[in-house]
């Protein structure tokens, strides 16, 4: 049944595309968005560097929360109902630029005159995702085409470099030469002045005198997870000069109440790389995080109790933790030992400060400019 529905909805989709591609591509850079901040920095830049270019912004109210900041000609929450404003946005827009899957490219083929570009949420990846997840195998063979259509339409795949685009290769069924080495366009800031007041704010509301900051922060999980055992055991940690923030998914934030002085569940006030400013040290899991905090030299750990579950769904990669340089672990006190150990915390500072030699093609910092001055050589001029 779902299939059905799904199959109608493309199909009128397809019909309105096939119509609006008949009228004029427009000056236009639309933002089609499920998170946004790796696209953002985008339009920002664009608001400065090109003011003439119109903006529209299609995202989901679900993550993006202040869509009014993107300073945009149009808004429009996404809903599958005004599908026949999306087809005309997506058919005449000369830019596109879009951070997560989206389906309705199965059935819209790019246009001649038009670029479209994959600015994806993540910077490299510990989990089984796209055509390579278990999750995918259990999908018909019809199904299966549809995703494969969508990641052909994605355009120009950008990544921080050459080994997260050979990591990408068979998720996406993609040929090397679609991704573009430009960087992490959300990171750049870490590398201006802009990040200063932010990483102020943060320690007037978090840092103290004699003691460092640990951040814990899982990943979104489809099965009930062991976050909140987790957070109990870090505790102890509390008592050994450590100040511990919490960065829970939105689908799981809600379900604890938990109160203890030194234990802090952040909200999305600020963003995860916001907090990253301030870490000592990291510990995640299958998260794509280290990916970028490798970019600040902040040694982590991977703490991994449900491994077993994880493992079958929706799946790790085979090297799991490589590559990234880390300690995997499913025992707490191996994690305890590890962040007690000054040698432990120096020697993973060390890993990750070469590890994003290794994941990164070009210098931090400049990923948005990259990325203007490619698609917008016009700017440069």
């Amino acid at each position: 049944m779902r299939e059905s529905i799904v199959q109608i909805y493309l199909l009128l989709f397809r019909i309105f595309y096939r119509i609006f591609c008949l009228l004029p591509v427009k000056p236009v850079t639309l933002f089609w968005v499920t998170y946004g901040d790796n696209v953002k920095p985008i339009n920002d830049a664009l608001l400065t560097a090109f003011p003439k270019e119109k903006r529209y912004l299609v995202y989901d109210r679900k993550f993006v929360k202040c869509a009014q900041l993107w300073a945009t000609e149009y808004r429009l929450p996404y809903r599958r109902l005004r599908f026949i404003r999306l087809a005309y946005l997506l058919a005449t827009s000369k830019h596109i630029f879009i951070d997560n899957y989206i389906g309705e490219f199965s059935v819209a083929p790019i246009r001649k005159g038009t670029q479209r570009v994959q600015l994806w949420h993540a910077a490299g990846t510990l989990k089984q995702f796209g055509l390579s997840s278990s999750r995918s195998l259990m999908v018909s063979k019809q199904t299966r085409e549809r995703f494969k259509r969508v990641y052909q339409r994605y355009g120009d795949f950008v990544v921080p470099g050459e080994p997260c685009a050979t990591q990408f290769l068979a998720p996406h069924d993609l040929p090397k030469t679609v991704f573009k080495s430009f960087g992490v366009p959300r990171t750049d800031y870490w590398f201006n002045e802009q990040h200063k007041e932010i990483k102020e704010q943060l320690q007037n509301a978090y840092q103290q005198a004699g003691r460092r900051i640990m951040l814990y922060a899982p990943t979104y999980r489809e099965h009930n997870g062991m976050e909140g055992q987790t957070v109990h055991q870090l505790e102890r940690l509390t008592d050994q000069g450590w100040t511990i923030l919490v960065k829970l998914h939105p689908t799981v934030r809600s379900t604890f109440m938990h109160q203890k002085k030194h234990v802090h569940f952040v909200t999305d006030e600020y963003a995860i790389n916001d907090y990253l400013l301030i870490t000592d040290v990291l510990v995640t899991d299958y998260s794509s995080i280290p990916f970028e905090s490798c970019l600040l030299d902040i040694p982590t750990i991977l703490y991994t109790p449900d491994i077993d579950t994880y493992r079958q769904l929706p799946g790790i990669i085979e090297s799991y933790p490589a590559p990234l340089p880390v300690v995997a672990t499913n025992r707490i006190e191996t994690v305890f030992n590890w962040i007690s150990s000054d040698r432990a915390l120096d020697d993973s500072r060390i890993a990750m400060k070469n590890f994003k030699t290794f994941w990164y093609t070009e210098i931090p910092g400049q990923a948005t400019q990259r990325i203007i001055e490619f698609y917008y050589p016009e700017t440069t001029n």
